[in-house]
């Protein structure tokens, strides 16, 4: 490395200082080496410095991305010398790449206008108590790979042909998985089918077979118990991904809505 590149690496904790404190330039401007040409800039150093977990303090340490920066840069300057940038399967990850980083950062800044509230918070810890009601249920279930096989055997035990116990061993020869999931409460499974489990005695089958990704369910409750909701402080950080995680995806959803998208080849095939 030369001399001017070592008196560079001792300047890099003025550099940050500067840039933290002065708005006259904007950060892409602050280019702190050239390496045939192309620039390594504070920005792209900084971003190395926090995913490494790097503070601006910790000099020896910046100095050495600074180098791992400058040798990545000198090889990828020799593969684009090489063509390896114009190649279909490169420019393809170049561009995944830089949709992932924009489309994160977009969500992101959206998120960080609009963030999730105490309010917010505390409204879906309120509404989710109120579905909850105040029992949980203690089930068994057996689960079917289509809706139409679920409702014809609750139609055999309806009509009293089989009941729960002849069902259960049939599905168990059969190789169909039975499960208890322990506890749930009406919160945890869809609107429909809480409101026909609600009120459900031990030893009854609901009426109504409950979808999951695994298949369509046949439910028995084995046992009920008065439902002892958690206080807000225990749950508040998963009600707060929760939000951010359904933000996202209605964001998103939003902007797809709203795009303009035109097919360039056939898409039926």
């Amino acid at each position: 490395m030369n001399h001017k590149v070592l008196i560079l690496l001792f300047l890099i904790p003025f550099l940050v200082a500067c840039q933290s404190d002065s708005e006259a330039p904007a950060d892409d401007d602050v280019v702190l080496v050239l390496v045939d040409g192309e620039p390594i800039t504070l920005p792209m150093l900084e971003r190395v410095m926090s995913a490494r977990g790097v503070e601006e303090d910790d000099h020896e340490r910046m100095r050495e991305l600074l180098d791992e920066l400058i040798r990545m840069r000198a090889v990828a300057n020799v593969a684009q010398r090489d063509g390896l940038a114009d190649e279909p399967e490169v420019r393809a990850e170049l561009r995944l790449r830089e949709l992932e980083v924009l489309n994160s950062r977009y969500i992101n800044h959206l998120q960080r206008q609009h963030p999730v509230t105490d309010e917010d918070i505390e409204e879906v810890y309120n509404r989710q108590r109120q579905r909850a009601g105040g029992v949980q249920y203690q089930v068994e279930t057996i689960a079917y790979p289509e809706q139409g096989d679920a409702l014809r055997v609750l139609a055999r035990i309806d009509d009293g042909v089989d009941d729960y116990e002849a069902v259960r061993d049939e599905a168990e020869a059969g190789g169909l998985p039975i499960e208890q999931p322990g506890w749930i409460d009406l919160s945890q499974v869809p609107e429909d089918f809480a409101a026909v489990m609600d009120g459900q005695q031990a030893g009854t089958v609901v009426t109504l077979p409950l979808e999951t990704p695994q298949g369509w369910r046949l439910v028995k409750v084995l046992d009920r118990r008065d439902l002892q909701a958690p206080p807000l402080e225990q749950v508040r950080e998963g009600i707060a991904r929760s939000l951010l995680q359904q933000r996202r995806q209605a964001l998103v959803e939003e902007i797809y809505e709203q795009s303009e998208i035109e097919p360039m080849l056939p898409l039926e095939d």
